[in-house]
């Protein structure tokens, strides 16, 4: 660790690496005297580890070793929070099983700010499209489904309604008989949430993977996944699965 590096510290944190090393120091220390007295005793105390070792020790023990270019670890108690928007326009996709996707997306001020003013704007919408291949554009759309969506809204989880597609999300604003596209995701691929029979005959053996794997003893079914009410099933959950759909 370099004395510049020291200096950006504040005096506190100086102390507690102090506290940390088991370096002495006063604390009527003015903070570069004491910067120097922990700089001090750190390559000493480096020094002194390369001197008593052996070559073999000493090169296992260099993994480890806190040097004047390297950086000294303070575990600080302090709880760090994170931010949760970025105010940058993006909107992303990620598979939680051959079922379900995860799409969290970020609007930039200055877009919110325009739509906030805009005497025609209506609302926001989530347009899950299902595609034959992992591209946009063409005649790989098959399918689409629009879900509203609040213009405080994050995140939502979706259930991807059909299997062995591909799968993306379009984010758009509807502004009186228009649509704005804001922003595209990625592309992710669903695949099959059962597990189909076999086609080999042996139908005994596969039985028994499929009991050691955890899957239903009903070849060709998961269990949960049919759907046998009168209405139709729910698509779409809040991010915490507390929200419904709006």
């Amino acid at each position: 660790m370099t004395k510049n590096r020291l200096r950006t510290l504040s005096y506190n944190e100086l102390f507690r690496i102090a506290e940390q090393g088991n370096i002495t120091v006063l604390h009527d220390m003015d903070k570069e005297s004491l910067i120097a007295s922990i700089f001090e005793a750190l390559e000493d105390d480096r020094l002194d580890r390369e001197d008593t070792a052996n070559l073999t020790i000493w090169l296992e023990s260099k993994k480890f070793t806190v040097s004047q270019d390297e950086e000294f670890f303070i575990d600080f108690a302090e709880d760090v929070e994170l931010s949760g928007r970025y105010m940058e326009t993006c909107l992303m996709l990620m598979l939680r099983d051959p079922s379900w996707v995860y799409c969290y997306w970020d609007i930039e001020e200055l877009i919110l700010s325009e739509l906030s003013a805009a005497d025609d704007y209506e609302g926001l919408l989530l347009r899950v499209i299902e595609l034959t291949a992992p591209e946009w554009g063409g005649e790989s759309e098959v399918d689409r489904i629009d879900i509203p969506i609040q213009f405080g809204d994050l995140s939502r989880y979706i259930n991807l309604p059909g299997e062995d597609a591909f799968y993306g999300v379009e984010l758009y604003a509807q502004l009186g008989e228009r649509e704005m596209l804001i922003a595209r995701s990625n592309i992710v691929e669903g695949s099959r949430d059962y597990i189909a029979a076999a086609e080999d005959g042996d139908g005994g053996r596969c039985d028994q993977l499929i009991q050691l794997s955890g899957f239903s003893n009903d070849i060709g079914s998961f269990p949960g996944s049919a759907y046998t009410g009168t209405g139709t099933p729910q698509r779409i959950i809040g991010a915490r699965g507390e929200d419904k759909p709006r």
